[in-house]
């Protein structure tokens, strides 16, 4: 289906800040931002894994017809279920869509999503919601039913930082504009402008300016309860990093690498 506007999605596992990024681009002019808008990834996401036509069969009968109607010349979505299967789909129907890479560090997401009670493969959110080790192309996880509810998130939260490299590389290949940025980083505005300029130069106004510095100092979307971390996290990490390092030997210090910048 023809999509007569730019088309911005995020590659990211979620419990990053979408929601707030989704705010801060409500207030640029031209731009129709949305958080998880109906109708919703998660609807075919799970089977979609199995059988990616699906996926494609999606895009094209219900939801890119539901993005042609909104307004703004430019659609942004900051759901984290779109880089599970639907990228590729895009692709295959001729979009070429911006790429949000949005990041937190691995812990700091494994633990707002136990919090949260949603763990990959276990309980319904997590399995609705988030890849799991039997999924496939996925990192593996070997004699992942062993694994501790912490250690299955701190294991997806890896397995969205392998997708991110692979959507980057994926990016460079096909020339589509690419922001890598926390959470965190998102708070500073001269880093927020230099996105809306890789974005075709969307118009980074004094009410953005504004809008930007007022939503910074707000949260968002935070778990209703919060537990404090335990001791130990260090050796279940460590077990995990054990089990995944012979299929991406490098990620761990890249991911060192990656966070230390903030």
């Amino acid at each position: 289906m023809a999509i007569h506007k730019r088309l911005i999605f995020t590659v990211t596992a979620g419990r990053t800040g979408t929601a707030y990024l989704a705010r801060l681009f409500e207030a640029v002019p031209g731009v129709s931002a949305h958080h998880e808008p109906f109708p919703q990834f998660v609807d075919i996401m799970r089977p979609a894994q199995s059988e990616p036509d699906l996926a494609l069969a999606f895009l094209r009968d219900i939801k890119l017809p539901e993005i042609a109607k909104a307004g703004g010349e430019v659609y942004i979505e900051t759901s984290h279920l779109v880089c599970k299967g639907f990228i590729e789909a895009l692709i295959l129907e001729g979009l070429r869509p911006g790429l949000i890479l949005l990041r937190r560090p691995p812990r700091e997401i494994a633990w707002s999503y136990l919090e949260r009670g949603a763990i990959p493969g276990r309980t319904v959110e997590g399995t609705n919601y988030l890849l799991k080790p039997s999924d496939p192309y996925v990192l593996p996880l070997l004699e992942w039913e062993k694994a501790s509810n912490y250690q299955l998130c701190f294991w997806y939260a890896l397995e969205m930082e392998c997708r991110q490299r692979r959507y980057a590389a994926l990016a460079k290949t096909l020339s589509l504009p690419v922001v890598d940025v926390t959470n965190r980083e998102l708070n500073d505005w001269a880093v927020f402008k230099g996105m809306l300029a890789e974005f075709g130069g969307l118009p980074a106004t004094e009410v953005v300016r504004q809008a930007h510095a007022k939503l910074s100092a707000e949260q968002h979307n935070a778990n209703r309860s919060r537990l404090p971390l335990p001791d130990g996290l260090d050796d279940a990490e460590a077990a995990i990093w054990q089990r995944v390092r012979y299929f991406e030997p490098l990620l761990e210090q890249q991911i060192a690498t990656r966070y230390a910048k903030r």
